[in-house]
């Protein structure tokens, strides 16, 4: 009976170490060097380069049926924030709220800063 046992645990460790790791659960694309691009020098050509990466990685996360990375769609949706673009920001930042429900206290708190309340 021991020996049972301890085969059994022996395969759930061997299948625990063979399970995917959240970088098979997410898709970060090129985003390090694309946000490092605009942090080092940060103007209009690499925030564009930046932006269409970020949307790669929305529109790789829906077509392969993943989730879309923590903090991504704020990210965008602050930058179009930042455009004035209101309306379609927003959107962003409501998925992530719907997609990440512990994240409302920071998104709500954005939203009051853009919408004209506290800051």
């Amino acid at each position: 009976m021991k020996n049972i046992i301890l085969i059994l645990f022996i395969t759930l460790l061997i299948s625990y170490g063979c399970s995917p790791t959240l970088k098979d659960t997410f898709y970060w694309g090129d985003y390090s060097s694309t946000l490092y691009n605009y942090k080092k020098n940060p103007d209009q050509t690499t925030l564009e380069v930046h932006k269409k990466e970020i949307l790669a990685i929305i529109e790789y996360a829906s077509k392969s049926n993943r989730k879309v990375p923590p903090g991504v769609y704020v990210e965008y949706g602050f930058l179009l924030l930042k455009e004035g673009k209101e309306t379609e920001g927003m959107e962003y930042l409501v998925k992530e709220t719907n997609l990440y429900p512990e994240s409302v206290v920071f998104i709500e708190r954005i939203k009051k800063m853009y919408s004209g309340g506290a800051e």
